[in-house]
């Protein structure tokens, strides 16, 4: 498990000869096998096969990204995988798949575990738990191709950051109609732009909550009308408030007196 951060003018290239899962948390990149290029952001999981060659790229300018991959071993990925090949299962063939929010916030989980020092059983059992909760999301989601527009539309969402941003200034940078962008971003993602966004600005949240003694401020950076607003978006979204979850992401396991 490596969490991995590429500066804007540095995306990342080379060749996969192992199959990862990354579980993006900041940012926006595409990421290019041969003629296919897809766009990933902290909403969807990338599933990169082994013997590829790839390359990233950050559309919106100044804007990297940053990721936890993870590298299963193979015995593990072919249990996780059941009855079809790593390579055969859907989420693989797929590439890309919805993040569900219990993943976002078990990815801010994983991440913390290196905060907290070293123990394989607890280390393990987490990834063991993602990567099903991950796998499994390619039996129920299967593949669509995302037209270029749902593409463009994410790539203006993060471009203007959590700014407050009507569905027509949207279309209008996309360049279609706002009646046909809501409909083709809902037939695409399951959701409306609305739902898609407020994703953003939640994992966004859980990101910075652990380092934030102001969680008003935080709420209206990140776009929220009010305090209560956030907390009862985020309570929805992840079963507990803001600080709540900020309180158990500070906390460290104490050591016990021999």
């Amino acid at each position: 498990m490596t969490d991995v951060s590429a500066a804007a003018r540095e995306p990342p290239s080379g060749h996969s000869d192992q199959f990862q899962i990354a579980l993006p948390y900041h940012g926006l990149f595409g990421f290019r096998v041969g003629s296919r290029e897809d766009v990933f952001d902290s909403q969807r999981m990338l599933f990169v096969t082994a013997g590829r060659d790839y390359a990233d790229s950050h559309p919106v300018d100044g804007l990297g990204h940053a990721a936890l991959v993870v590298t299963p071993t193979p015995a593990l990925l072919e249990e996780l995988c059941g009855s079809a090949a790593p390579r055969d299962h859907p989420a693989f063939r797929c590439v890309g798949l919805p993040a569900s929010a219990g993943i976002r916030l078990r990815t801010q989980e994983l991440r913390r575990l290196e905060l907290d020092g070293p123990d394989p059983l607890r280390d393990e059992e987490a990834i063991v738990s993602v990567l099903g909760r991950a796998l499994v999301a390619g039996f129920r989601d299967p593949a669509r191709p995302i037209p270029r527009v749902i593409d463009r539309a994410k790539q203006a969402l993060h471009a203007f950051g959590f700014q407050r941003m009507s569905l027509e200034r949207i279309a209008g940078e996309v360049g279609v109609s706002p009646a046909y962008l809501t409909q083709a971003f809902t037939r695409a993602e399951g959701q409306p732009l609305y739902r898609y966004q407020l994703g953003l600005r939640l994992n966004q949240a859980l990101v910075e909550l652990p380092h934030s003694n102001d969680i008003t401020g935080l709420a209206l950076d990140l776009g929220f009308s009010s305090h209560a607003h956030f907390s009862t978006a985020f309570k929805a979204s992840f079963g507990q408030s803001p600080s709540q979850y900020r309180a158990s992401a500070r906390r460290r396991p104490q050591v016990r007196a021999a």
